[in-house]
């Protein structure tokens, strides 16, 4: 019996040492992930239950929705605001200069806390407001269009900033892409998808307008790791967040360059409909001034590094011709860092909080930003 008490006790401290050590490993920023217990964060849902699908621009985010979204190199809460943007409170009609930025994922902040994105960087060096209507979930320009006409473009503004993805916005409106190679999202899901017209590009729905507010777990009906028991207590300990950490590390990185490049294996078609929904935000801007920038990937700047990129140079000469601000972030990348590796997530094709901060300072000095 004493034996088993003694053990116990030394249970106990060695549970308190480890917990305490596993404590200052993260706040001392000695960590590859920003982790913290489930009990110290904001979030009641998991990401598919935060992110909707039943606007007319498909993707989205619950009002007011607070989620957490876990991978191996990092842990973030995902916070809407009342109109469902992954950005602070922010009111309609403000007398000072304000930005609006669409894009995907890579602008929503995928996998960073939301003060390290570029737009919150750009916002905090400046007198200058940044609204984020950035979206993750498959959602491409003809949605930023839609996005843009429906939603951002109610919030008093000067300027239009549009993040063009090469590696997937050229695929996410394209009917004919997702008829091959995901036909039951095609069918089920409530988005838009392009098809050529007499006047450019028309956009049309598969699914049927959902009555109701429709998340993403309820597509995929899958059972949330989250509300497993196991994971709740596991989420309630920093040395889970060591223990997550030391498994990535011994199976070493996983990103990886892959093969297929927007820049180079884009169709013609997949480039005009990209040109098209641009010119289409810029009418709708009234005026205002509308810049766009495309985001390399891994795959992009290894083919980069000896290739030439036709459609850098048609969307430059469209820009031109359109009076566009235009940047491609690819060349400024390359000279700016020596490892590339470094401006992503070890774990994931998305910025690091370091990607961010090289592409605010890209897009400032480049396209004049405020």
């Amino acid at each position: 019996m004493k034996f088993i008490k003694i053990l116990l006790i030394n249970i106990i401290i060695l549970f308190v040492v480890l917990e305490a050590a596993s404590f200052l490993y993260f706040k001392l920023g000695l960590s590859i992930s920003t982790y913290q217990p489930s009990y110290m964060s904001k979030a009641h849902d998991s990401e598919s239950q935060w992110m909707t699908e039943y606007n007319n621009w498909g993707a989205w985010h619950k009002i007011n929705g607070r989620a957490h979204k876990e991978r191996r190199c990092f842990g973030v809460d995902l916070i809407a605001n009342s109109y469902g943007a992954r950005d602070k409170e922010r009111v309609k009609n403000a007398e000072n200069d304000r930005v609006i930025v669409l894009g995907d994922s890579f602008v929503e902040g995928y996998g960073v806390s939301a003060d390290k994105r570029f737009t919150d960087l750009l916002e905090k060096h400046s007198n200058v407001e940044y609204l984020n209507f950035g979206a993750s979930g498959d959602f491409g320009p003809a949605q930023y269009a839609v996005l843009y006409k429906e939603l951002a473009k109610q919030f008093s503004h000067d300027q239009v900033l549009i993040a063009v993805l090469p590696d997937n916005d050229f695929t996410d409106n394209d009917p004919a892409v997702w008829q091959q190679h995901d036909k039951k999202g095609y069918q089920l899901r409530y988005r838009p998808y392009w098809k050529k017209s007499e006047t450019g590009f028309e956009l049309f729905y598969p699914a049927t307008k959902p009555q109701n507010e429709v998340t993403f777990a309820s597509y995929t009906k899958t059972v949330i790791k989250e509300s497993q028991l196991k994971s709740k207590l596991q989420r309630l300990l920093w040395s889970y967040g060591v223990y997550r950490e030391l498994r990535y590390i011994s199976r070493g990185a996983t990103l990886k360059a892959g093969t297929y490049s927007g820049y180079f294996d884009a169709t013609q078609e997949q480039i005009d409909a990209t040109k098209f929904f641009i010119k289409e935000i810029q009418k709708q801007a009234e005026g205002r001034k509308v810049s766009f920038f495309t985001i390399p990937r891994l795959s992009d700047l290894k083919r980069l590094s000896t290739e030439k990129s036709d459609m850098v140079t048609q969307f430059t000469t469209f820009a031109i011709k359109n009076d566009l601000g235009y940047v491609d972030l690819a060349p400024y990348m390359q000279k700016s860092v020596e490892d590339t590796f470094s401006l992503f997530l070890p774990c994931d094709g998305h910025w690091s909080e370091f990607g961010h901060k090289v592409a605010a300072d890209i897009l400032k000095k480049e396209l004049n930003l405020p």
